[in-house]
């Protein structure tokens, strides 16, 4: 599988695994957070949903690339996919929340408990890394 292909893969992977946390775990954090909000056109768009899901797919496909480019100096195994994973979460995840929280538009908890959510996904985001590639990845 070619690493454009895997990371879509990926990324619908960390889009589900995100939307189940925030809606079935996090759910009243959410509401909580944005009780008194007013409503935005922006908000209300359906722009909003489809840009929402655009950064898991950007985190995927690189998450894949980082991955195959690690290969040669680590091997392809899940302890690979995991370093690619957690330097991609710590890089795009961590500091964009811990910017979200520091800037006042979301509570600390909300933003802790998203950051932790999202964590956690990339764990089976970089098994299924490795099972795509590494097949492809081997010379």
């Amino acid at each position: 599988m070619s690493i454009l292909g895997a990371g879509v893969v990926i990324g619908f992977a960390l889009n589900l695994m995100g939307w189940l946390g925030n809606v079935f775990l996090l759910g009243p954090m959410w509401q909580r957070a944005f009780v008194g909000a007013t409503s935005t056109d922006w908000r209300d768009s359906p722009w909003r949903d489809l840009f929402s899901l655009l950064p898991d797919f950007i985190y995927g496909i690189t998450v894949c690339w980082l991955y195959v480019a690690l290969i040669p100096r680590y091997g392809a195994s899940l302890t690979t996919a995991l370093r690619a994973s957690a330097l991609i979460a710590m890089v795009g995840v961590v500091t964009t929340y811990f910017g979200i929280a520091n800037s006042g538009l979301l509570p600390w908890s909300i933003s802790a408990a998203t950051t932790l959510l999202a964590l956690v996904t990339f764990v089976p985001g970089a098994w299924l890394v490795d099972r795509l590639l590494r097949p492809s990845a081997q010379p």
